[in-house]
């Protein structure tokens, strides 16, 4: 028996009582149920028209003509083969069909992501600036309703940080009074000395002469190692007594533009500096953008231990925290951020406002020029090319205070060591001006140069008995006691002044000049 549909032997056999003819059940059911009728005769057929036929199960079933000789074998095969690769075809056409719908997906996810988080962070922006000005109004501040929303990363230190920084700035106010309250000691340059400061020594032809000028100096604070950075975009680590290059640090790939040791938050004065231990890093600013932090080794040497990167401009301004544990530093893309000195991790990063922020605010001016810790090291200060001098809680991120009244970028900022006093001073005037940080008011303006923009002022600093104000600039000038009376004008240089530094140990000056050269003024004789 065959089946009159597949010419084979059926597995399941029925026959039509019309017509008589055997077929494959299956085949069968599924014409009549498609058409209704016999495939051989045409007449009208349904299934109640069927009869099972009964077959011995001991029957062999007999084998296909179509496998009974070896082509017939090789042609099944190539059909086999044949209908594997169409269907491995559609998977793989399906399977691409699937992965362009999932990245699609993740695209779509990750946008709508970024939306809620500018959405958030802008929420949280409104809300704080709203409470300041109710607040500034003297009206109990706005109530605000909780939206269940996803939580924007927080523009806060983490709570180790805060703690350690709370636990140092305890200690380190009680120490700065004892401090400035002793005075200087023995030895030491004092108000009413400064007028004999002179040059006592210079270090020469230091770094490149295709590039020349050192533009950032530091002291460490037992005053044995000199940091320089120059145009040449190297640092060179010098031991103090010796004059010899102990470190070239080299990796900048643009002019250093700031440099620090750490460990000189809180100075000892006089011959206790000399039992302060060695800095443990040194870190630099340049125009390439980067910040790097340089990890002490032995025998005074150092190397290159993080590259800080994330800046859009040129950085120009670093400072290492009362702590020693973090590095600030700020940038002319309008940010400023403090990073982890160990690690290099990045802990806070605040970037300038939008355009729409900027102008509601009414103060403009987010391109950074300096950067400098207070003492306590709670607050810091940046320098905008626009005049203003921006105070930061440095805990939270959050702006404390801004000073307006410098005539151009201001350059050059530090905070006088008995925290209530900030320094600052643009290269556009010839003057400096000293903030209260407790009346928030021009305490005093130092008159510097008296041609209104004829010089500029690259740099100052206060002595760590806050006696003392020095200025770099066309010339060296020094101011003391509390109405910062000129004492003297140091101009030996050949080229602008474009750094300056007081040494902890007795009080002399080191200051950098684009002629390549570290001068040392003191008020005895070597």
């Amino acid at each position: 028996m065959f089946c009159a549909i597949s010419g084979e032997a059926p597995k399941e056999p029925v026959v039509s009582i019309k017509s008589g003819h055997v077929y494959e059940k299956r085949l069968i059911e599924r014409y009549i149920d498609e058409n209704g009728k016999d495939p051989i005769t045409a007449e009208e057929l349904r299934i109640d028209d069927l009869v099972p036929l009964k077959t011995s199960p001991n029957t062999a079933f007999p084998r296909s003509p179509m496998h009974s000789s070896v082509p017939s074998l090789m042609m099944a095969l190539q059909n086999e083969y044949d209908a594997m690769v169409f269907e491995t075809l559609a998977l793989k056409k399906q399977y691409d069909a699937v992965r362009q719908d999932l990245a699609h997906a993740l695209y779509t996810n990750d946008a709508s992501m970024r939306v809620i988080a500018r959405l958030i962070k802008e929420r949280d922006e409104a809300r704080d600036a709203l409470a300041n000005v109710h607040t500034s109004l003297g009206l109990p501040a706005a109530e605000t309703a909780d939206v269940d929303m996803p939580t924007a990363p927080s523009a806060a230190l983490p709570d180790a940080i805060v703690a350690s920084i709370d636990e140092k700035a305890s200690s380190l106010s009680g120490e700065r009074r004892a401090r400035i309250k002793r005075g200087a000691p023995e030895g030491y340059t004092t108000a009413d000395a400064a007028g004999d400061l002179h040059e006592q020594s210079a270090l020469s032809s230091l770094h490149g002469a295709s590039a020349p000028g050192v533009t950032a100096l530091d002291i460490s604070a037992n005053g044995a190692l000199l940091l320089t950075g120059g145009k040449d975009k190297t640092l060179l680590v010098l031991d103090r007594a010796s004059e010899k290059v102990l470190s070239k640090l080299t990796g900048h790939t643009k002019a250093v533009t700031c440099a620090a040791f750490s460990g000189r938050a809180n100075p000892c004065v006089g011959a206790a500096a000399l039992d302060v231990p060695m800095p443990s890093y040194a870190v630099s600013g340049s125009m390439d953008k980067n910040v790097r932090v340089w990890r002490a080794k032995d025998q005074g040497g150092y190397v290159s231990a993080h590259i800080l990167k994330g800046y859009t401009a040129e950085v120009t301004g670093v400072d290492i925290h009362p702590t020693d544990q973090l590095v600030g530093s700020a940038s002319r893309d309008g940010s400023w951020a403090i990073h982890a000195l160990d690690s290099g991790e990045r802990l806070l990063h605040i970037t300038a406002p939008s355009a729409d922020e900027e102008s509601a605010d009414g103060l403009g001016g987010y391109t950074y020029e300096s950067f400098a810790f207070h003492p306590d090291g709670q607050l810091a200060a940046t320098g905008t090319a626009d005049g203003a001098v921006r105070v930061w809680d440095v805990k939270h991120g959050k702006q404390s205070a801004v000073f307006r009244g410098n005539p151009g970028a201001v350059h050059a900022l530090h905070f006088s060591p008995n925290g209530y006093l900030l320094a600052a001073a643009s290269r556009a005037s010839g003057d400096v001006k000293v903030w209260d940080l407790r009346k928030l008011d021009v305490a005093r303006t130092v008159q510097v140069y008296t041609e209104d923009g004829a010089d500029s002022i690259s740099q100052l600093r206060y002595d760590p008995t806050a006696q003392l104000l020095a200025v770099a600039g066309r010339d060296l000038r020094v101011f003391a006691g509390k109405s910062l009376a000129h004492a003297c004008t140091l101009d030996q240089n050949s080229a602008p002044f474009t750094s300056v530094q007081w040494n902890p140990l007795d009080g002399s000056l080191a200051a950098s000049s684009l002629d390549r050269t570290v001068r040392f003024f003191g008020t005895h004789d070597l």
